[in-house]
């Protein structure tokens, strides 16, 4: 008997073809999961305010898509558990933090019905040449080219302060525009990005955080 495997657009690649599911009955399911839409969907940004702090960790991510999955109860009751202290910042030192994300990840991992199996690298373009392109591109670690560092950083050949940006988005606006029940989808989340005015933003590479608005700057006594 061969196994049944369902998989949709690129990942159908992967299944041998005697493997694929021919109909409803599929013995293993293969899906692709967005980390930057899986991000935008646990992000708060209104009053010039983002958050959660913890949308870029792994353990975060781990637990958006792997909690539905578990079905032992205890490993249940220890995966929630860890996820609110780790939440609640619910720990002494950055030790213990530790502990109770691998805590969490292994009470997600114990069972094989869901399963991180591997990453894909996503790739963005954009145009440098002279004149109509840009440089001093900066982007974020998941989100990309649609994040508030692009927009800060991405400077006009032409003309530097006073030209025409000209961005792409790969899906129709259906969002609501307003920051409490929209800008949800990829359109909106870049609009944000522009007019929203965050004190803070998310570093680019990493989980913490960088100004936006202001910097500390030492002053000169005058002389």
């Amino acid at each position: 008997m061969n196994l049944r495997v369902k998989a949709g657009g690129t990942l159908a690649s992967l299944v041998r073809p005697e493997w694929k599911a021919a109909g409803a009955e599929w013995d293993v399911a293969i899906e692709e999961v967005d980390a930057a839409e899986l991000m935008a969907s646990a992000t708060t940004s209104v009053n010039g305010w983002l958050g959660p702090p913890w949308v870029k960790s792994g353990w975060f991510h781990a637990a958006r898509i792997l909690a539905d999955a578990i079905e032992d109860g205890e490993s249940k009751r220890r995966a929630d558990a860890a996820l609110e202290r780790l939440e609640a910042s619910d720990y002494r030192d950055g030790v213990e933090a530790e502990n109770l994300q691998r805590e969490l990840v292994t009470a997600l991992t114990e069972n094989c019905r869901k399963l991180v199996v591997g990453y894909t690298v996503k790739r963005e373009y954009f145009s440098a040449e002279f004149t109509d392109g840009i440089e001093n591109v900066g982007f974020d670690s998941i989100e990309g080219l649609n994040s508030p560092m692009f927009i800060r950083t991405a400077k006009l050949k032409n003309f530097p302060w006073n030209g025409w940006l000209t961005l792409g988005i790969d899906s129709t606006p259906d969002a609501a525009w307003n920051p409490v029940a929209g800008f949800g989808d990829g359109f909106g989340r870049l609009l944000w990005s522009a007019v929203g005015d965050p004190a803070l933003l998310y570093a680019p590479y990493d989980s913490g955080w960088m100004i936006n608005r202001i910097s500390d700057v030492q002053s000169n006594a005058l002389r």
